[in-house]
């Protein structure tokens, strides 16, 4: 029984039958047991690494370039939107065309600081 049970845990080739008889009685399965459990303790089990590891997709740089372009298209639109949106004028609504007041007036005067000459426009 003892030889059956332990070329078992060897991975060693045995008799179904015989294995089945140990194991069917209480001492045959206390005995695997007990194996199983010195076995951990003289060589602890390892856990394997993993056999591949998937490397992450890369994209393609033209894609995440047209995206770069398409997220800065987008962000400058919403941006101008909401820094002149106070400002514009909603659809249909009378624009103002009123110019502002000057801050200063300059004054010409012909003949003493402006002159006409040919060819400037003047008639």
């Amino acid at each position: 029984m003892h030889d059956v049970i332990s070329a078992f845990l060897d991975n060693e080739p045995i008799d179904g039958q015989e294995l089945s008889a140990a194991l069917a009685t209480p001492e045959g399965r206390d005995l695997l047991l007990d194996l199983i459990a010195m076995r951990v303790v003289i060589n602890p089990i390892e856990v394997a690494a993993p056999v591949a590891v998937l490397a992450p997709r890369r994209v393609p740089w033209m894609w995440a370039s047209a995206a770069a372009v398409l997220i800065a298209l987008v962000g400058g639109y919403q941006f101008g939107r909401n820094a002149v949106g106070s400002a514009t004028p909603a659809l249909g609504a009378p624009a103002s065309v009123a110019a502002p007041e000057p801050t200063t007036v300059i004054k010409f005067e012909p003949g003493v600081n402006w002159t006409e000459s040919p060819g400037s426009g003047g008639n």
